[in-house]
């Protein structure tokens, strides 16, 4: 049978059904959406009021999904005791593929798995449920991984999917409730409205409330709130970060002796404050890469030589020789530098496709939306999607994309205060 999703970006979707799943196959945004029932559930059967299966438990327990047709397809599944005893048994998967990897924010009481797509965004969207995240994107439990129910207690969940025009750049819009800066300096504070509800911070931190306008002051690091409304509760991940430059200093006082520790070194003597023990610690690391230089140690010459250092012509023969080698990043790296032609507009870019280059950047930042993906931003791609954004200028694309980069910097930015990782500084510094 078929699914019609209607609307202003119809697709159309066949249903399967095997022996552990039924399932929608696509060929738009949205590829493949299955429910499983995995360990102790028996072989389905099709319903026969529509698109879905009935299924039993081995120790007393029954189940169904519905998929009905629309302006937005929905998803309802429905699992319930059918025994006077309390029984447990493993809670259904639910796993969703697209044309591009899915960004999955699964929080208790609050989902959504965004699809991004050349065509503009597919959205699934929890209109009722617990999600928990199933350990890879697109990959949720909607009633939680092990349900534990009471004689004849029924436990359900609703899904919809919706698509939309536009392009990969034209993620929706996270929940309004939501607070647009969740990740902030260290003492200041994450502002969220929930006049109906409650706000708890998990572990350390405060929490401020006045007439349900609540000011929640996290450690540093990333760490979890807990928004609790009709619905029920909500994860929601919150953070506080020290500033770049200190973090920098900080990776200064470790006396390293690296190529990306001299850059970062050579970034910090810049700004102040001047150290002679430091400029000569630079000079001895980059000296082992004098005759075999890197992208870093030619960006960290050319930035040692603003300090006092008589390294201009090394940086400059270092640069020949490494861009004479190829490396996408190498080159990115030496052209943010101005150690290579970056005529971003003309076709010079030297890195290949500028956009393309950008757009995949911003893909592995989330589009700095919240996700519960375990994808970890990286600071090279927070560097290619400012100079991304930056390229765009004024425009409502450039403005979406410096705000995506921002949130990812932001979040980056709490993990380093508590897990300092010296290249992810390195490239947070470049331009910064």
């Amino acid at each position: 049978m078929t699914v019609e999703l209607s609307g202003a970006a119809p697709e159309v979707f066949d249903s399967r059904i095997t022996t552990d799943v039924v399932e929608l196959v696509g060929s738009g945004r949205l590829r493949r959406l299955g429910i499983e029932f995995g360990q102790g559930w028996l072989t389905p059967r099709e319903s026969s009021d529509g698109v879905g299966i009935d299924v039993e438990h081995e120790v007393g327990a029954r189940a169904s999904v519905r998929i009905r047709p629309g302006r937005r397809v929905r998803i309802e599944l429905t699992v319930e005791s059918i025994v006077e005893d309390v029984i447990t048994v493993h809670g259904p998967v639910m796993w969703v593929r697209g044309e591009n990897e899915p960004i999955s924010w699964h929080a208790g009481a609050t989902a959504e798995i965004v699809l991004p797509s050349e065509h503009g965004p597919g959205l699934l969207t929890q209109r009722r449920g617990i999600s928990t995240p199933g350990g890879e994107p697109g990959m949720s439990y909607p009633l939680d991984e092990e349900l534990s129910l009471r004689p004849r207690q029924a436990m359900s969940a609703a899904w919809t999917y919706e698509a939309f025009p536009g392009g990969l750049l034209d993620v929706p819009a996270e929940p309004g409730w939501l607070p647009l800066v969740r990740h902030v300096p260290t003492g200041r504070a994450v502002e969220i409205s929930a006049p109906d509800g409650l706000v708890q911070l998990v572990g350390d931190g405060t929490v401020e409330d006045v007439d349900g306008e609540f000011e929640v002051y996290p450690p540093e690091g990333l760490t979890a709130m807990e928004v609790w409304g009709p619905s029920g509760r909500t994860l929601v991940e919150v953070g506080a970060y020290e500033d770049l430059a200190v973090l920098r200093r900080r990776l200064v006082e470790e006396q390293g002796s690296d190529d990306v520790w001299a850059y970062v070194a050579a970034r910090s003597l810049a700004e102040g404050p001047f150290s002679d023990g430091v400029l000569d610690r630079i000079d001895w690391a980059l000296g082992a890469y004098e005759d075999e230089p890197t992208a870093w140690s030619v960006c960290a010459s050319l930035l040692a030589s603003h300090v006092g250092l008589p390294l201009t012509e090394q940086a400059q023969r270092g640069a020949a020789e490494v861009l004479s080698r190829g490396g996408v990043d190498d080159a990115l790296l030496l052209a943010l530098h101005g150690l290579a032609p970056a005529e971003l507009l003309t076709g010079g870019w030297p890195i290949g496709d500028f956009g393309q280059r950008g757009l995949e950047a911003l893909a592995r930042l989330s589009y700095g939306r919240i996700h519960t993906d375990g994808r970890r931003e990286r600071g090279r791609d927070v560097a290619v999607a400012r100079l991304y954004a930056a390229g765009l200028g004024e425009t409502e694309r450039g403005l979406h994309a410096a705000a995506c980069a921002q949130g990812a910097e932001g979040r980056l930015m709490c993990l380093l205060t508590t897990r300092p990782d010296p290249l992810d500084l390195a490239w947070l510094s470049v331009g910064a």
